[in-house]
């Protein structure tokens, strides 16, 4: 392959810790005996698998009295379930409903111990429960996603589950307490566990999420094909009298709600074609605060719609069309839309050279047509950097294999296809059997056990048969309908009516608890959403006067907006009254929806980034007022295909894994990390050339762009350390955390937030479903000239 003309950016060793150097002999058997029982097979050892962590708050009483209450089971067909924190050293890891939290020992190999120095479990909230399941009606109550963000000065893990319930803590208490626990030994005072600063539901399985650290924001996406953003209060002005706020209220709902005297939640909602949401971010103004939300669907259009304004259309953008970007796994439907990334003009890479803009020559790019782009924008089709990356595993498969491999498969139902009337399509009509599980504390020094394991494999395949392994693919392992909109169907609601009425008892008893503690704090009650009228909430309730959040602040919110009629009602607190909210009839933006035209305001201050399948695409909407030459966006198909991942020993582990889900970005380094559970990353250098470029269309011009640099695990780790291989159960991007002293020998497990390595260094986890962990770290050692404070 010819050389790189470029300096790119810098991937160190992969250190790897397979699930049998963590958890000791008979791990990866318990991994497998997990796998055969999601396939239905009868396990083959003395010991039935189950799963664990359950949902019981009592199901740890026999610590260590079996290997499946050491390894914990992993959900499938979620979103992330990984994440770094960005100012200390801890690793969070979602496990069916709860959160692990360790400390990374020693840099660079960020080696994750046995046990989690520090485990969440929150509680379903009192309207989840009712709400139920949307992937899976037996444990509705299981996460989907997790990331960290700052919100204000406070770093903050956020959560969201299949039942529509959201939670965050604060990372330092986090941190502080795992502190305090290693420090018990040494005679030090422990503090009592942390406790949530917020729990809210919205209505239905909840996917993305996104932090805005400057306007304090925590925006969820979810199946209702909305996005609801809690904006909480920071500041109570006092000076103004009742009346006016009353008056303000009616006559400027919006600025009464950017005031930001009240908690708010403020029902995002998008265009009438939208369909489930399972990635969002944040817009700025030119300000840096939030100004609106970019939400993708899984049809593949982007959604721009405002948090602030009152009566605004939402900003459509288009899917592509273009003949590459049919979907690998479930052809030859359309590849769906999976991620969204808004990134700034100050997040890109100066360069000279249309080589170091795109990674390759000018003769070796591609167009894309304006009828093809839908939007009359020219795009740049950079595939055949792929072939030029070094070890890239994805070279290994062809387009015309694949197609006759997948032309080969049986129906598979994919996300939105299945439409019910007057009911969303489900997300994912899947199994959500646990499987995976962790390893040994010893490694394995013949390879003998990756041997056994594939001949396991085969006797799986020998065992089953085709025809049983495909109907295990196709059909969920249970046999009680989907919740439909989180309502379960008749029959099922008759069968536990007797156990419902039991709960509904018991919730109702603890509802009337919190109802007068609510009435002791706050002198009144709120009642069903109504518009507030004369019905304001009293100025007791009213958060302090700061620009931070106080400790004890409420976990519920007060006033619910809805920016597209200007609507403002009371959030109700009584559980019968909050679940008819929360599941009234779907709703949507009816006011003339825009096109992407209308981004032409926001001019070279932003471009998204949009993921599908396999396919990567960046859009800027800048047009020269002199030339009216307009930026040309960038293209990149099949940069993760699916490949030889259509193995059919590996069909069922990987089914319904084509997507490009999970991103994360590092300002400072102009990179963007975007992964598959598939189990490869890809990473992405955003560039910028200094002096722009005409194409040879007379009205584009090539400025910005982006390189892929890399596919990790590369050719060679994969040989090395994924023998067995498994989709990825979450990707983490964060700085490496430092303490005092040599970096290539401290031991950073006993240390909380500690400084960044100069030049800024990132450690990269993927964490896959078998519970093997490859770590990389990635700097860049020609930096951009940017002073990055933190």
């Amino acid at each position: 392959m010819p050389p790189r003309k470029f300096q790119p950016i810098s991937v160190g060793k992969c250190y790897a810790q397979s699930c049998t150097e963590r958890f000791g002999d008979g791990a990866k058997a318990a991994v497998r005996a997990r796998e055969r029982a999601s396939l239905g097979l009868h396990p083959q050892n003395t010991e039935t698998p189950f799963t664990w962590p359950g949902l019981d708050s009592d199901d740890e009483q026999e610590p260590g009295s079996s290997i499946y209450r050491l390894i914990p089971s992993m959900q499938k067909f979620r979103n992330n379930l990984t994440a770094l924190s960005q100012v200390y050293n801890l690793y969070f890891v979602a496990y069916q409903g709860r959160i692990f939290i360790y400390r990374p020992r020693m840099v660079p190999t960020q080696t994750i111990p046995r046990q989690p120095d520090l485990q969440l479990a929150p509680t379903p909230s009192f309207v989840a429960r009712s709400i139920g399941g949307f992937l899976d009606i037996r444990r509705p109550h299981l996460i989907n996603n997790i990331v960290t963000g700052l919100l204000g000065r406070d770093e903050i893990v956020v959560a969201c589950y299949d039942d529509g319930d959201v939670v965050a803590y604060y990372v330092k208490e986090l941190d502080e307490c795992i502190s305090d626990q290693h420090g018990a030994d040494t005679g030090a005072s422990s503090k009592r566990p942390p406790k949530l600063f917020f729990h809210e539901n919205v209505g239905i399985s909840a996917w993305g999420l996104a932090v805005h650290r400057k306007s304090r924001l925590i925006a969820v996406s979810s199946n209702r094909h909305e996005v609801t953003v809690f904006a909480f209060g920071l500041a109570s002005d006092r000076r103004v009298s009742r009346d006016s706020m009353v008056r303000a209220l009616h006559d400027q709902p919006d600025t009464n709600v950017r005031r930001r005297a009240r908690n708010w939640r403020i029902v995002v909602l998008l265009g009438t074609q939208a369909g489930n949401v399972p990635n969002v971010c944040f817009v700025d103004d030119d300000d840096g605060y939030a100004d609106k939300v970019c939400a993708v669907d899984i049809k593949g259009a982007m959604w721009l719609a405002d948090i602030w304004k009152l009566y605004q259309p939402p900003i459509y953008i288009s899917p592509l069309c273009h003949p590459q970007l049919k979907s690998e796994e479930f052809y030859p439907a359309l590849s769906r839309g999976w991620g969204v990334l808004v990134i700034p003009e100050t997040s890109f890479i100066q360069v000279k050279t249309t080589e170091e803009l795109f990674g390759l020559p000018t003769s070796r790019l591609e167009m894309v047509s304006e009828t093809s782009a839908r939007g009359g924008q020219s795009l740049v089709n950079v595939r055949h950097i792929l072939s030029n990356i070094p070890g890239n595993p994805c070279r290994l498969a062809s387009a015309a294999i694949a197609t006759i491999v997948l032309n080969q498969l049986p129906p598979m139902i994919f996300p939105a296809q299945a439409q019910v009337p007057e009911v969303p399509a489900v997300l994912e009509d899947f199994s959500d059997a646990s499987d995976g599980g962790f390893g040994d504390t010893e490694p394995d020094s013949d390879g003998a056990e990756e041997e056994m394991e594939e001949d396991q494999e085969q006797d799986v395949l020998d065992e089953a048969g085709t025809g049983e392994i495909d109907g295990a693919m196709d059909e969920p392992d249970h046999d009680i309908p989907i919740f439909l909109n989180g309502t379960a169907p008749f029959i099922f609601q008759a069968a536990f009516g007797e156990l419902n009425q039991a709960l509904g008892a018991l919730e109702e008893a603890y509802d009337e608890f919190q109802q007068g503690i609510a009435g002791l704090n706050e002198g009144h009650q709120l009642d069903t959403p109504e518009k507030t009228g004369n019905n304001l909430p009293s100025e007791e309730q009213a958060p302090i006067p700061d620009d931070r959040l106080s400790d004890s602040y409420p976990t519920r919110l007060d006033m619910t907006f809805f920016p597209h009629n200007g609507l403002v009602y009371k959030t109700p607190r009584d559980k019968n009254r909050l679940l008819a909210f929360l599941e009234r009839p779907f709703e949507y933006n009816d006011h003339p929806r825009q096109d992407e035209q209308a981004m032409a305001k926001y001019g070279n201050k932003l471009h998204l980034l949009r993921t599908y399948e396999k396919d990567i695409e960046m859009r800027g909407f800048y047009q020269s007022p002199e030339t009216g030459r307009k930026e040309s966006g960038v293209l990149c198909p099949d940069v993760l295909n699916f490949g030889h991942f259509r193995d059919q020993g590996l069909r069922h582990h990987f089914h319904a894994t084509s997507r490009l889900n999970m991103i994360a970005h590092a300002p400072e380094l102009a990179l963007v990390v975007v992964g598959s559970p598939t189990g490869r990353v890809v990473l992405l250098t955003l560039t910028r050339r200094a002096v722009p470029v005409p194409m040879d269309q007379p009205e584009a011009v090539w400025e910005y762009g982006f390189r892929v640099e890399w596919v990790l695990p590369t050719r060679a780790d994969e040989e090395t350390h994924r023998k067995v291989l498994r989709p990825l159960h979450g990707m983490a991007l964060g700085p490496v955390q430092l303490g005092d002293g040599d970096r290539d020998s401290i031991d950073v497990g006993d240390g909380g937030g500690g400084s960044a390595a100069l030049p800024r260094t990132y450690r990269l986890m993927l964490h896959y479903r078998n519970h093997d962990i490859l770590s990389y770290e990635i700097t860049r050692e020609e930096q951009t000239g940017k002073l990055c404070i933190f």
